[in-house]
């Protein structure tokens, strides 16, 4: 194993990157909780989970594909109404894993989810969450913030950047929407030109709740009363 991999795995555990693998694991003990629960068990089961990023420094900004398995004697499963249905405890899990204090931005960075039961002989219920992603794609909490172009669209942007580095990424992001929306309107297909807005994928606003949102000038001027979308 070379000295940069290994490197890279020692900032992985210090929670400083994701793996270079681009595989996550995470299990979290106990019941999931349903859409359908009351407030405060959602968000006490919420909070459990998060407390398991308390350590990460950094947000996945790329695509993700996520497993999820529910350990649990089968007893309790068919002989009981007590535990969630999956489709009902799929909601609450996606949002324990979103948000700044979360593993990644929103849930439309999803480009999969598969979730499945599987009986135990124990009494130790629990979940397992799998995440496979581009090691790369990610962005640190601290230094990330979104910037609106025309519309409601937000792209990711740096904000410890030099100066000079954000005059040119502001300046690349107001060209290429203009050539975005050029060969958009000559029948050139969406994800063929998204990738003109820089990061690896553009947001909605309404995607990006809690993160700072700059205009193009407050991003190239570095002046940062950002909103919080």
């Amino acid at each position: 194993m070379s000295d940069e991999l290994l490197e890279e795995l020692e900032r992985a555990n210090r929670g400083e990157a994701p793996s270079p693998f681009g595989k996550a694991e995470f299990i979290v003990q106990g019941s999931p909780a349903s859409v359908q629960s009351k407030k405060s068990v959602r968000d006490e089961y919420i909070k459990s989970i998060k407390e398991q990023f308390s350590k990460l420094q950094y947000l996945l900004t790329g695509e993700i594909i996520l497993n999820v398995t529910w350990l649990l004697p089968a007893k309790q499963r068919f002989e009981t109404d007590a535990k969630s249905d999956i489709d009902n405890c799929i909601k609450p899990i996606i949002d324990a894993f979103t948000g700044p204090d979360g593993l990644f931005i929103d849930d439309c960075q999803l480009r999969g989810l598969y979730i499945c039961w599987r009986h135990i002989e124990s009494g130790n219920e629990r979940l397992i969450f799998e995440f496979e992603f581009q090691g790369g794609q990610y962005s640190l909490k601290e230094e990330l913030a979104f910037v609106q172009l025309d519309g409601a669209l937000c792209t990711p942007v740096n904000l410890n950047w030099p100066s000079a580095a954000k005059h040119i990424w502001a300046a690349m992001l107001a060209a290429n929407q203009k050539s975005k929306e050029i060969l958009e309107r000559l029948g050139v297909t969406y994800p063929a030109v998204a990738g003109f807005l820089g990061g690896n994928q553009p947001f909605h606003r309404t995607r990006v709740n809690g993160f700072p949102v700059l205009s193009l000038c407050e991003f190239a001027s570095g002046k940062l009363n950002a909103t919080k979308a």
